[in-house]
């Protein structure tokens, strides 16, 4: 027993509050962004989306819609436009609280769900974070296998297989995947505040990439013609609900990355770092990778008479019609930077996610980098070959996964604009103490639980006619297409109703008569002045709060007058 006692002491991460009455197990990644680690520049969340834009899955998802909604292109362009503005929206109203109190989501979900309650609301995250990281890994391991046959031709392709049918992968299959796994693992070892610089690598190499790629499909089909690419699926859907799923479908597969916000936005510098520059690097690069895709994927089909949905299959395509050495060099670089994009996209949606989830229940012995680490390892556990071959129904889950991710973003957004008007009690996040302003029912937000349980009832029974198609009438289909929505609604009425209802504890008991106008405590970080720090955070004064700042932060000095003006006052802004 002493020797795992010794052994538990050795891994266990430190935290310099644990000892105190009702405190929460904390440790450096789960307190308070420190001022010397805002490293994010404003430059960073404009690349940081151009990056993620670039990737496999969003190339081809335009043309995707318009085979199986049978809409005309341009109300599936109007659609998907409208769609990435609305994310865009969500996407910076949903910074606000990481770039205001530097804190990350599985924090700020203690303010919303409770100071016990808020484990499960982390976990919805980390699930699914945990499944598609290992599922964007095999999609890389494709492209690199490309790549090899770009380099040896048919001894890569007809590489002997040495694995059993049951095993669902090829020997071929298996090396591609474990080397992708080897070239990705590097990056798990990368924190969050430094990663920047391969997002502001990436940002710059695989757009150079995809230009080229949608030169040489333009020239070799001579455009996308009539935008036909085969068989229009027949969609049972009215018109207007048809194109009301069009813009469900772009917030649904950018809704995982609205709910992270928090986790990046708490490394900004300024608060107005991640709304302007996140919209420009956002809004422009979303809507040209869809267009892009679109217009390729058309093209190809015109010159080949076949649409490829998969990136990897329309690249062997062209290496089967085009091969020489032009081609296969122009397609190795291609396959070089989408496989690089892949994995950046990975890290941001799901990796550091996932991380700070892991961090988050377990803080004892998971700090973020840790916690991806064990990502990296646990892609090999998931084995996403066979996950993909064999759960189709589960696939369906996921891809309804957004009923229940909408209503948790709904009651996030609530909570903070409408019930709170930006204010937060940092110390209270780390403290069960009853006295706190997160304590609800023994640290159980229950009338939240119910408003996040209650909004995906208009959804479900639209996801089982997903399971059994036909079961339940058209009215259940229509629904669910637009369930991302409709569930959002759901959830942020619910929740700023009943919090209003049940009348949301702001503050502390003893600071029950602080001013609530908005965003009042982001004066001085969530931080009374009797309040204890918080990981080098805390109330202007006790701690050396501004040497740690950079030199070129000009708010600094005006802020200083603000808290002044504001003590002089007696906490009245003049």
């Amino acid at each position: 027993m002493d020797a795992l006692k010794k052994f538990d002491k050795f891994i266990a991460t430190e935290d310099a509050h644990e000892k105190e009455p009702d405190a929460i197990r904390s440790n450096y990644d789960l307190n308070p962004t420190a001022p010397k680690d805002r490293t994010w520049r404003k430059y960073n969340y404009v690349l940081i989306w151009l990056q993620s834009a670039v990737n496999v899955n969003e190339f081809n998802t335009g043309a995707s819609l318009i085979a199986s909604t049978g809409l005309p292109y341009g109300q599936v362009i109007g659609a998907c436009i409208l769609g990435i503005v609305v994310a865009c929206f969500f996407t910076v109203v949903n910074a606000r609280v990481g770039s205001s109190y530097h804190i990350g989501y599985p924090t700020y979900a203690r303010a919303v769900y409770g100071t016990r309650l808020f484990y499960f609301f982390v976990f919805v995250r980390l699930f699914v974070a945990i499944i598609w990281n290992s599922v964007q890994s095999y999609y890389g391991s494709k492209m690199l296998d490309v790549m090899f046959r770009c380099i040896f031709g048919h001894k890569w392709v007809n590489l002997p297989n040495h694995l059993p049918e049951s095993a669902q992968i090829t020997t071929r299959g298996m090396v591609a995947f474990f080397l992708y796994w080897l070239l990705q693992m590097p990056l798990m070892w990368v924190h969050p505040r430094q990663i920047r610089w391969f997002f502001t690598f990436k940002s710059f190499f695989t757009p150079m990439a995809l230009t080229g790629l949608f030169i040489f499909c333009m020239i070799r089909g001579h455009g996308p013609g009539n935008w036909d690419v085969g068989a229009k699926g027949v969609s049972t859907l009215s018109t207007g609900n048809t194109w009301m799923s069009v813009v469900n479908t772009v917030m649904g597969t950018l809704s995982p990355m609205i709910i992270n916000q928090p986790d990046i936005s708490r490394y900004a510098r300024n608060k107005s770092d991640t709304v302007l520059y996140q919209a420009i690097g956002f809004i422009p690069s979303k809507i040209v990778v869809l267009l892009f895709g679109m217009a390729s994927t058309c093209a190809i089909y015109r010159a080949y008479g076949q649409a490829y949905w998969n990136m990897w299959d329309l690249f062997d395509a062209i290496l089967d019609h085009q091969w020489g050495a032009g081609a296969r060099t122009g397609i190795f670089f291609c396959s070089l930077a989408f496989m690089v994009a892949t994995a950046g996209t990975n890290i941001f949606a799901n990796s550091i996610p996932f991380a700070c989830d892991l961090s988050g229940l377990l803080p004892r012995y998971f700090t973020i980098l840790r916690a991806q680490i064990l990502a990296g390892v646990l892609i090999w556990a998931i084995v996403p070959w066979k996950f993909l071959a064999n759960a189709t129904q589960f696939l369906t889950f996921l891809g309804s996964y957004s009923i229940f991710v909408a209503p948790l973003l709904g009651g996030l957004l609530a909570d903070y604009y409408v019930l709170r008007r930006g204010n937060l009690h940092v110390p209270s996040l780390y403290t069960r103490s009853p006295q706190g302003a997160y304590y609800y029912y023994k640290g159980f937000n229950l009338w939240g639980l119910g408003a996040w349980c209650l909004s995906p009832v208009l959804g479900i029974p639209g996801l089982y006619n997903a399971y059994h198609p036909g079961a339940l009438n058209k009215v259940a289909s229509e629904i669910y297409s637009s369930g991302w929505l409709y569930t959002f609604i759901c959830g942020f009425v619910l929740h700023a109703a009943l919090g209003t209802i049940f009348k949301t504890k702001i503050y502390p008991d003893q600071h029950a008569e602080t001013p609530k106008t908005w965003e009042y405590m982001t004066e001085t970080d969530g931080f009374f002045e009797e309040d204890a720090p918080i990981g080098g955070v805390g109330y202007p004064g006790s701690v050396d709060y501004y040497s740690e700042r950079s030199e070129n932060d000009s708010n600094d000095e005006e802020k200083l007058k603000v808290i002044t003006s504001i003590k002089s006052t007696g906490g009245l802004i003049m």
